[in-house]
Formats: C-alpha cells, sequence, structure tokens
C-alpha cells in the first residue's frame, strides 16, 4: 500500500477546526488501522467462504485493540475518567477507522452515541453508572428506533413522532415497555457478546412513547438491560455488508420493566430534542464521517492499481482521461470532509452562535448535517463506482477490496432516514415540515 502525502492527517484535517492534539490521535489511529485492520478486512466478514467464527475473533479482537487506543474514552468527560475529546476527534477517528472497515468504526460511534444521549439528557446519574464500564473494557452497545410500521416515520418531522409503536407506559417506580423494534444493532442474547475480547453489551436505548397520541410530548429515550425480563431477539439479519461488525436484530419487548430512572429525558420536550438531535443529526454527521473514510480508502486502492497497470507501456494514471476521473474523486472526497468538519464546526457553537446555526435537534441544524450525509454518501457511491469501472474485473474481485467497500457503504447512505429523508429534511428546514394529514394548521412539529 503506498503512502500518498497529500492524504497525510496533518494535511487533510485543517487545523482551522481540528488541533494538534486532534492531528495526533488521527495519525495513531491512521497507523492502528494501516497495520492491524487493512491485512485483516477480509477476515472481519469470515474471508470468502464467510466463517462465523473468524468473523467474529477479528471483529472482537480489533475493537479491543481500538478501545485499548483510548477511542472509547473519547466522548466521555475527564470527570467520570474519560478523554473529554473535540467532537472533532470523535469524527476524524470514524473517518480513520472507516478506511479499514466502516463496520468497526460504526462499532466505535455506538459507545458515542450512547454516552451523547446521557450528556444531552444532563444525566449524572447513569454517567456515574455507565463511564466506569466504557473506559476500561470494550463493550458494545445500540440505539432502537425503527420499527416494523412506517420504518424511517419516526424520524419525518411531519408525523410528529406519533407513528411510535413501542410504548412505554409508567407504572409505580417503573416503566413497561411493549413493541417490536427491527434493525438495531449490534444485537442479540447477550452471552453473544461475552468473550475474551469483548466485555459485553451494555444495553438498548430505546425511544419509545409514553402515548403515540401526544406526539413530541410522549417521546422518551429509554434504557434497557441486555439481559431485561421480556426482551426477545431474532437471528441477526443476513446483509450484503456489515455481517458481523453491525449485528442487526429484531427486538420485541413483551412486558420489559425498567426502573423510571432509566428513562433518560427528565424534562419536558427534551426526548424528541434528544432523538433529533444528538441520534439522527448527529448520528447522520458521524455517518459522514464514515463515507469520506471509506471513499479515501477506495481511492488508495485506485490510485496504485492505476500506477501499475499500463496501455501501451505507460501507467494508466498518466493517462489524461484516467487521470482527470482520479483528480475528480480526490476534490469529491476532500470537499465531504470539509462539509461535515464545517458543520461540525457550526453545531460546536455556543453562546450567541448558537442562535445563529440552530440547536442539534432544530431543523437547520439537522438539514445541515443531512446534507453532510447527503453529500458524502453520494461520493461514496460515485468512488466506489468509478473504481470499479477504471479498475475492470479487478474492481469486481473478491482480492481488491472494492466490492467489498460498495457493499459496505450502502447501508450507511441508507440508515436514519436514508437519502431521501436526508433531502426532504434540508427542504423542510427552507420552509417548515410538511402538515399531518388532516391538519389544516400545518403547524404539526413543535420544532418550529
Amino acid at each position: 500500500m503506498t503512502t500518498y502525502p497529500t492524504f497525510e492527517p496533518k494535511r487533510v484535517y485543517t487545523q482551522a477546526f481540528c488541533t494538534p492534539d486532534d492531528i495526533v490521535l488521527a495519525e495513531a489511529v491512521r497507523g492502528f488501522v494501516n497495520k492491524e485492520i487493512m491485512p485483516r478486512r477480509h477476515d472481519l466478514e469470515g474471508g470468502w467462504h464467510r466463517d462465523e467464527k473468524l468473523a467474529l475473533d477479528t471483529v472482537n479482537h480489533l475493537y479491543r485493540g481500538l478501545t485499548e487506543l483510548g477511542l472509547a474514552q473519547l466522548g466521555v468527560p475527564e470527570a467520570y475518567g474519560g478523554l473529554s475529546a473535540s467532537p472533532f476527534a470523535r469524527l476524524i477517528v470514524s473517518e480513520e477507522i472507516s478506511r479499514g472497515d466502516i463496520g468497526l468504526a460504526t462499532m466505535v460511534s455506538k459507545i458515542y452515541w450512547a454516552t451523547s444521549i446521557m450528556m444531552a439528557g444532563r444525566r449524572t446519574d447513569l454517567m456515574q453508572e455507565f463511564a466506569p464500564r466504557i473506559v476500561t473494557e470494550p463493550w458494545t452497545t445500540a440505539v432502537c428506533i425503527t420499527e416494523p410500521d412506517g420504518g424511517c416515520n419516526i424520524e419525518d418531522p411531519a408525523f410528529a413522532f406519533r407513528t411510535i409503536r413501542t410504548v412505554a407506559r409508567r407504572d409505580g417506580d417503573d416503566y413497561v415497555i411493549n413493541g417490536h423494534k427491527i434493525w438495531p444493532g449490534p444485537g442479540g442474547q447477550p452471552d453473544h457478546f461475552s468473550g475474551a475480547d469483548l466485555k459485553g453489551h451494555l444495553g438498548y436505548w430505546v425511544v419509545a412513547s409514553t402515548d403515540p397520541a401526544l406526539g413530541p410530548d410522549g417521546v422518551g429515550i429509554f434504557f434497557v438491560p441486555p439481559d431485561a425480563v421480556g426482551l426477545g431477539f431474532s437471528a441477526p439479519y443476513q446483509k450484503m455488508g456489515m455481517s458481523w461488525t453491525d449485528e442487526n436484530v429484531e427486538l420485541w419487548f413483551d412486558n420489559v420493566r425498567v426502573p423510571a430512572r432509566y428513562r433518560v429525558d427528565q424534562e419536558p420536550g427534551q426526548g424528541w430534542q434528544i432523538l433529533k438531535g444528538q441520534v439522527v443529526a448527529f448520528g447522520r454527521l458521524a455517518s459522514a464521517a464514515s463515507l469520506v473514510g471509506l471513499s479515501q480508502a477506495v481511492l488508495e486502492i485506485v490510485l496504485d492499481w492505476t500506477a501499475q497497470r499500463t496501455i501501451a507501456g505507460t501507467p494508466v494514471r498518466q493517462r489524461s482521461a484516467f487521470a482527470m476521473m482520479l483528480g475528480e474523486m480526490s476534490r469529491d472526497i476532500d470537499i465531504a470532509r470539509q462539509y461535515y468538519l464545517t458543520t461540525m464546526w457550526q453545531a460546536a457553537q455556543r453562546g450567541e452562535l448558537r442562535e445563529l446555526y440552530g440547536r442539534a435537534y432544530e431543523p437547520e441544524m439537522v438539514a445541515k448535517c443531512s446534507a453532510a450525509r447527503s453529500f458524502a454518501a453520494d461520493v461514496a457511491e460515485k468512488t466506489t463506482n468509478r473504481a470499479m469501472e477504471l479498475m475492470g474485473a479487478d474492481g469486481y474481485a473478491y482480492d481488491n477490496y472494492v466490492e467489498k467497500y460498495l457493499r459496505d457503504y450502502k447501508i450507511v447512505r441508507m440508515w436514519l432516514g436514508g437519502p431521501h429523508r436526508d433531502r426532504l429534511d434540508i427542504a423542510q428546514a427552507l420552509y417548515g415540515p410538511y402538515p399531518w394529514p388532516g391538519d389544516a394548521s400545518g403547524e404539526s412539529s413543535t420544532e418550529r
């Protein structure tokens, strides 16, 4: 694998946004990716014959290595034993890991997700409970959003959260949860996540409603332990990519009882704000960073290939038609990178600039995060397809990895509402949400 100076972290992560410490962190992660992940990309899928034991052993071993670098601690404040890293650090870590495998980056991001949910709810008690585990051992976790009826309708502001069918009813000092979630991951029986390299599963952060008729006022985020009584799992979905780095399942909640303190949001309106801000908006922004890392890896593959393959004795990349395509790929990737960094800068502002750029859950910021993911996904699609076309049959071949990156990028483009939801959220920030069916006022959402 050739090293290209123009792609070094100190060159691609501008210090207009990132600190020197962020750059040092990116360099350390890149070193791990190049040495440990790149040679084992096929093993993460169990090889050509999809050996499950090989895949899981590889996933868990590499995930432990990433946590030993301190990456799980980045989003945890120093007061709880973490590193209090900047939000830029977490995004560039996602990009760097995704050069090797976007599924591993997703595993690390799930811990950031859980931490950000607790921090957004200002739940110091929950941080005190979970942070000691996060900062000392490799754990995994999952957020449960999507449901069988309506799919990504939960992310659609026009429906005002009234389509949520997973219901949490207050019963004394507990909530009792009933419902059905699809696609959370990683998920499954607790003992599946316990071994030499993986300590266990922290549990599930579940989007539910106390009463769907209440719309935004009923939205809550509930923590459900992985071994809760009444919690049932399907077998993992069989997918075209990320088979073991993100084992997606269906979850059933049959009178699952959790203490009331496991409702993360404790203030009126806080539940939907966490859902729209920390879960949806920032989830899309993190996806943008990961898609950029995946695209970067593909560009490096095709640059190496076009240096070795010749046409009439001249390397392919020295032919102007091919050189222009490679230059365009590099241009698009860097634009996507600067876009997500700029969006993170806007989201991170406080004080007077908050009114200028909006809070994380407000339509303007949701739109910006959606645009960053949307553009990065388009770049990933173009890059993987163009690389395969440039490389011909070699791009289509298993041994050269492009087909793996092509398979992996697709789900990152689709989750959290998908490419169409991205574009609709961008548009709705311009002129307001569509009205809830039957609501002539058009003021169905509390986001304005």
